[in-house]
C-alpha cells in the first residue's frame, strides 16, 4: 500500500504543470455548472411567468377579450367575451432569412383574419427581413380568409394576394407561411363552427 502512494505522489510531481490547471479547469466547470443550474431554479418560474404575460398582453391586442381558452398542446385560444367566442388566436411560425418568424393570428368565428402580430423577427436583417413587423406590411392580411400569396408588387386582395416588404421576399414568405398555417389550424379545428355562423348570417340578412 506504501509502495502505491508513493508511486502516486511521485507521479504528480512529475506530471504537475499539466495536473494542476487540468484539477483547476474541472473545478471551475464544476462550479459553474453548479451556479447555473441554481440559477436556473430559482428563475425558470419568473421566466415563465413573464413570457405568458407578454403573451397575454399579445393576446389582449390582437383579440380583446375576458378569457382564453388554449386547446391542450397546440399554440390554439378560444377568445370569450360576453359568454360568446369573439374569435381564435394561433401562434404558428415561419422559417425567414435568419431564422423563425413568430407570429400570432386572430380569427373571428367565421374565419377571417381580425389581426396579425408578429411576435419575434429580431433574428431578421435589420432595414429589410424587420421591417416584416411594421403595419404597413402586416396589416395586409386583415380581412382575408384563404390561402394567401405573396408578390412582390400590385397584390390583389381579392385574390389574397399581398405585397412582399421591398427586399425581403423570404421574410415576407414566412410570415405568411406562419398565418397560413393559422388559416389551416382554424378550418381543422373549427370549420364547423364557421359554417354554422355563415348561416346564421344569412339568416338574418334574409330577414
Amino acid at each position: 500500500m506504501r509502495k502505491i502512494w508513493n508511486f502516486i505522489i511521485d507521479f504528480i510531481k512529475k506530471n504537475r504543470e499539466i495536473i494542476v490547471p487540468s484539477a483547476t479547469l474541472l473545478v471551475i466547470c464544476l462550479v459553474a455548472t453548479l451556479l447555473l443550474g441554481v440559477t436556473n431554479f430559482f428563475t425558470s418560474d419568473l421566466i415563465t411567468k413573464l413570457e405568458q404575460e407578454t403573451q397575454t398582453a399579445a393576446m389582449q391586442e390582437v383579440l380583446p377579450a375576458e378569457g382564453y381558452i388554449k386547446t391542450e398542446g397546440k399554440e390554439i385560444y378560444t377568445a370569450e367575451k360576453n359568454g360568446a367566442v369573439a374569435g381564435y388566436i394561433f401562434v404558428t411560425s415561419g422559417a425567414g432569412y435568419g431564422g423563425d418568424i413568430k407570429v400570432m393570428t386572430a380569427v373571428d368565428p367565421a374565419g377571417k383574419i381580425l389581426a396579425v402580430s408578429i411576435l419575434s423577427a429580431s433574428d431578421e436583417t435589420p432595414g429589410l427581413g424587420q421591417n416584416v413587423t411594421k403595419e404597413g406590411f402586416y396589416s395586409q392580411f386583415l380581412g382575408l380568409s384563404s390561402e394567401i400569396t405573396v408578390v412582390k408588387n400590385g397584390a390583389n386582395a381579392e385574390v389574397n394576394e399581398i405585397n412582399a416588404v421591398t427586399g425581403a421576399t423570404i421574410s415576407s414568405r414566412a410570415v405568411t407561411k406562419a398565418v397560413n398555417e393559422a388559416l389551416t389550424l382554424y378550418s381543422d379545428n373549427f370549420g364547423d363552427a364557421a359554417v354554422s355562423v355563415v348561416s346564421e348570417q344569412e339568416g338574418t340578412e334574409n330577414e
